[in-house]
């Protein structure tokens, strides 16, 4: 859930209006990785005092929602305290994370009124629905990168897709997203899929497929620079991945090693295995 600047009916109390003056709702979120859990830490600061007691009255409450697109995992944590902590099974989220702050009415509140509204709103009072957002706090993007990420599995950051068309140009590769798309034209997509699921073609499909691919996208962080592309899944699993043979992926090392060698890299010497893979095809067609 991304927050949307929109116009409420009543003021609202956030870093995008300026409905109330000398005051603020900030929030601040940490997330510590513990066994099998990541434990999210809400801190909120709030700085108005009609709102403050209106939460020492239980008449409205702080709502964090919690949500991750790529795994569908949404929760909300309710709470009138302004530290608070909540654990969830590290399984239920990848990639990013939305963490979004509100102060959310629990009851209806006739008549409402602020000393801190700007001047326009001077003399008004305002009739808030049960379930009205009376403030929004900063969004927080946390990205959470499974450890257990396997980048040898074509599925972890590949996604390997039919291009309607009949006339080969060749494969076509995007990064512009969690996963680097790889498109292939109708025959050759048939092809893929005919194999892709035998064992002894996964090192074939990794030398014709995934190398290039992983030649490609270094050759764009190369000229391009990793800052756009950190936010993205590949980035952090490739980044991860790399960590474990002590290579920090950044411009120095872009720069200074080969695009083929760092690809190799990752994919464990996807040449050699690609050729015993065919020695090995070779030997069971002569048994044959």
């Amino acid at each position: 859930m991304d927050i949307r600047y929109k116009l409420f009916p009543y003021p609202m109390l956030s870093n995008f209006t300026d409905d109330y003056e000398k005051s603020g709702f900030i929030s601040e979120v940490k997330v510590v990785r513990d066994i099998n859990e990541l434990v999210f830490y809400f801190d909120v600061l709030l700085d108005n005092d009609e709102l403050n007691n209106l939460i020492k009255q239980n008449k409205v409450e702080f709502v964090f929602h919690i949500e991750c697109s790529q795994t569908s995992y949404r929760q909300i944590v309710k709470t009138s305290e302004t530290e608070n902590v909540r654990r969830i099974p590290e399984s239920k989220l990848n990639g990013r994370v939305n963490v979004c702050s509100f102060i959310v009415a629990k009851e209806s509140i006739p008549n409402y009124i602020n000393s801190c509204f700007n001047k326009d709103y001077e003399g008004l009072s305002f009739h808030i629905e049960r379930g009205g957002i009376l403030a929004i706090a900063n969004q927080f993007n946390i990205d959470i990168t499974k450890e257990t990420e396997d980048l040898s599995k074509i599925p972890s950051i590949f996604s390997i897709l039919r291009r309607d068309s009949d006339e080969d140009l060749g494969m076509q590769i995007e990064i512009d997203g969690d996963k680097i798309k790889l498109w292939l034209h109708n025959e050759a997509f048939n092809n893929y899929k005919n194999i892709s699921n035998l064992p002894v073609f996964q090192p074939l499909l990794h030398s014709a497929l995934i190398l290039p691919a992983l030649i490609y996208t270094f050759e764009v962080l190369k000229s391009s620079g990793t800052e756009e592309y950190e936010i993205y899944r590949w980035f952090r699993a490739i980044e991860q991945t790399l960590k474990k043979s002590d290579i920090e992926l950044n411009k120095e090392v872009l720069e200074n090693r080969p695009s083929y060698e760092l690809a190799q890299k990752l994919l464990s010497s996807p040449i050699s295995r690609g050729l015993k893979s065919i020695i090995n095809i070779g030997m069971e067609d002569e048994e044959e």
